[in-house]
């Protein structure tokens, strides 16, 4: 669980159950009252306990009908129910894919402060900006390369992907060695600035390769706000320097015969596809989350859709300043619109992708 800041103008508990990688959020009265059903407690006896120990006044008509949302959550169990082994922290939330829990194929889910602890002795200058600064200049240059000769690439992308089928052999492996440092860069900046990692996984979802990093929350949530920021930019730069490792290897090796030349073609298109959706704010990626760090809002494209949906259906909202309702509004108008234009341009590139001659 991670509690609110103390300097939060409201108060909210985010939880996370890293099971079903479903994340959930309760206001402050609200968690206060799902703490109260203890299973010993009947109704009344909570509302009671709820104007005695936190000066809440709920009615029992109210409390019934929240009872009935933890229950249908699976945060709470009853006699009626089976799913106590499934029981979830008292918040609510939403997942971030349907059935992730079931679809999910963990390739590696491992806790890797021992290995973090190894690889920070053996080299902790790879951290540091004087190493890092340098090669993304030198990737950034290998993109400006790349966009002088993209004729020649198209040629090749075409040849790999579209009367081949070569690029089979390589995307999984390309694919998750790029995740795998996308998610190792996050991990390694946590090291760096003292912060626990107690889960590093990758997996493949629905046919897409996923990974994840998760920090202790207690330690992260104390982080100055840059280097929250730098460690979330981290992974998209590890894989901005593997993009361009691979950009760089093709350039040397592009007129030469047998599958090298392939391979390299899937590095740059293969990490780069995995890269756009994280730079992505629309989607849940590190732009997104840096975004919300810098706000002070976790969670906002939920809460700006849970807003919009309350809104559309007169439903009771809580007291929120014009400046919050603002910001709720755009970030809905501006992901619609941003979902629109990204998954038109999908479909643009592989139409010219499969027509290209």
């Amino acid at each position: 669980m991670t509690p609110p800041p103390a300097d939060a103008v409201t108060r909210r508990y985010n939880l996370y159950d890293p099971r079903s990688d479903i994340g959930f959020e309760l206001g402050q009265a609200e968690y206060s009252l799902a703490l109260l059903f203890d299973g010993q407690r009947n109704l009344q006896a909570i509302v009671d306990a709820a104007l005695a120990q936190h000066r809440i006044k709920v009615s029992p008509e109210k409390l019934a009908q929240f009872e009935r949302k933890l229950l249908n959550l699976k945060l709470l169990s009853s006699e009626q129910t089976d799913h106590k082994k499934d029981l979830r922290d008292p918040a609510t939330g939403i997942t971030y894919g349907p059935l992730k829990e079931h679809l999910l194929i963990n390739l590696v889910k491992t806790n890797p402060q021992p290995l973090l602890d190894h690889l920070y002795r053996l080299a902790p200058w790879c951290c540091r900006a004087a190493f890092i600064l340098p090669l993304l200049a030198l990737s950034l240059l290998s993109f400006v390369y790349l966009g002088a000769h993209l004729d020649s690439f198209m040629a090749d992308v075409s040849a790999t992907y579209i009367h081949s089928y070569r690029w089979l052999l390589w995307h999984f492996p390309v694919i998750l060695t790029s995740i795998a440092l996308h998610e190792l860069g996050h991990a390694m900046a946590c090291r760096h600035y003292g912060v626990k990692v107690n889960d590093f996984g990758i997996g493949i979802y629905l046919l897409l390769a996923t990974g994840w990093v998760r920090p202790v929350q207690t330690q992260w949530s104390q982080l100055p706000l840059n280097q929250r920021v730098i460690t979330i930019l981290a992974g998209p730069l590890l894989s901005l320097l593997y993009a361009g490792v691979g950009i760089a290897l093709w350039a040397m090796f592009r007129d030469t015969q047998g599958v090298l030349p392939a391979l390299f073609v899937v590095m740059i298109v293969a990490s780069c596809i995995s890269l756009i959706p994280t730079l992505l704010p629309i989607f849940n990626g590190d732009t997104y989350l840096a975004i919300t760090e810098v706000l002070g809002q976790p969670r906002l494209r939920q809460r700006a859709f849970n807003y919009v949906k309350r809104h559309w259906r007169s439903a009771p909202q809580e007291s929120l300043s014009p400046a919050l309702r603002r910001l709720y509004w755009s970030t809905f108008l501006l992901t619609c619109l941003g979902w629109v234009i990204a998954w038109s341009f999908i479909a643009a590139t592989l139409i010219r992708l499969f027509n290209h001659p």
